[in-house]
C-alpha cells in the first residue's frame, strides 16, 4: 500500500514517542510518505490520527479539530517535565482537600477561556529553538502565554486518600494538558504533576475507532473522504478536472465556507480551495497522486 492515501486511526501505547509510532506504520506497510494530526507525549497514551501519503497535506485541517483527554493528575508534587517522568523539584506535605472544593474549581473550568502558558518541556519555537532545548541546556527563556478553551471539565474521580483527581476534558486545539493540570492545582492551592495521560477524542474521531499498531490492517485505512466527511468538512463535487489540475481559480456560486475539498464523481478527493472574494475559490493544494492525475486526464477526454 505504499501510494495509497488516507488515515489510520491508531492507539499509542504509554513511552513511545509519536514519531516512534509512525515510523513502524510506515515500515509495516511501507508507506512513502507519513505524518500525524497530533502527537502525544511518552507518558500519554491513545489516539492517534495517522495520515500517508497525500493525506499528509490535510493534517493542518485535522489538526485544528478539539481534542477529548482522560487526566489523572497526583498532588503535592512538581516536576520539572510536568509529569510523573521528570525530576521532582518541589514537594508538600499532604493536605486535606474536600471534594466540594475539588466539584467547584471543575465547574469554573467548564466552558472556561484563558490564558495559558505553555510547559518548559514543550516542542513550541521562540527565536528558533524549541522551548525544551532551553529547558535542557538551563537557559532562560520567555514564555507567552495563548488564550485556550476548556469546553467541558468533568470530575471522574477524587482520592482523597491518595491525593490523586482524574478528569475528563475536552479542550481547544493548542491546549497543553500539564499547564492545565498546574492550572488546576493552583486553584487548590498545591501543586500537582500528571501521573497518566490518555486521549480519547480527536474532533469526531474516537479511540474506539482506533487500533494497535499490531491489529492494524491494511483495510483500516479511511479515505480522505471519509475522514474529512465525518470531521464535518466542506466538500464539493467539482467536475472541470483541468482547471484543478491546472490550479486554476473556480467559481463556487453561493458558497461561503472559507475552505473546500473537491472532489470528484468517484469521492477521489482532488484539491483543498480557499475562498478570496464573494464566489471567487484560488487552489491551495493539490491531493492527487501522479496515478490518478493520468485516470482524470483520461476520464476528462470522455466527459
Amino acid at each position: 500500500m505504499n501510494n495509497k492515501s488516507g488515515i489510520f486511526l491508531v492507539n499509542k501505547p504509554l513511552n513511545i514517542t509519536s514519531n516512534e509510532l509512525i515510523q513502524r506504520i510506515k515500515n509495516k506497510f511501507h508507506i512513502k510518505k507519513i505524518g500525524h494530526a497530533g502527537t502525544l507525549d511518552p507518558i500519554a497514551t491513545g489516539l492517534m490520527v495517522v495520515l500517508t501519503n497525500q493525506a499528509t497535506k490535510i493534517s493542518n485541517y485535522l489538526l485544528k479539530a478539539d481534542k477529548v483527554y482522560i487526566v489523572e493528575m497526583k498532588l503535592f508534587k512538581k516536576t520539572d517535565t510536568g509529569d510523573i517522568t521528570g525530576k521532582v523539584i518541589e514537594s508538600q506535605e499532604f493536605q486535606k482537600i474536600s471534594k466540594k472544593d475539588v466539584e467547584l474549581i471543575v465547574d469554573k473550568y467548564n466552558g472556561y477561556i484563558y490564558d495559558q502558558y505553555p510547559p518548559i518541556y514543550s516542542a513550541i519555537k521562540v527565536n528558533g529553538k524549541k522551548l525544551y532545548e532551553y529547558a535542557r541546556n538551563d537557559q532562560e527563556v520567555e514564555l507567552k502565554p495563548r488564550t485556550v478553551t476548556i469546553n467541558e471539565c468533568e470530575l471522574i474521580n477524587f482520592d482523597q486518600k491518595m491525593g490523586i483527581i482524574k478528569l475528563k476534558v475536552n479542550c481547544s486545539k493548542g491546549t497543553y494538558i500539564r499547564s492545565l493540570v498546574q492550572d488546576f492545582a493552583n486553584e487548590i492551592g498545591c501543586l500537582s504533576t500528571v501521573s497518566s495521560l490518555e486521549r480519547t477524542g480527536s474532533g469526531e474521531f474516537n479511540l474506539s475507532q482506533a487500533k494497535t499498531v499490531d491489529q492494524l490492517q491494511e483495510s483500516d485505512l479511511i479515505s480522505m473522504y471519509d475522514g474529512l466527511i465525518q470531521n464535518n468538512h466542506a466538500l464539493i463535487e467539482y467536475h472541470k478536472i483541468r482547471d484543478i489540475i491546472q490550479g486554476r481559480a473556480i467559481t463556487l456560486t453561493g458558497r461561503s465556507d472559507e475552505v473546500v475539498f473537491l472532489i470528484n464523481d468517484k469521492k477521489n478527493v482532488l484539491a483543498i480551495y480557499k475562498w478570496v472574494a464573494k464566489d471567487l475559490y484560488t487552489c491551495q493544494r493539490g491531493l492527487w497522486d501522479e496515478q490518478l492525475e493520468l485516470e482524470l486526464t483520461e476520464a476528462e477526454k470522455d466527459f
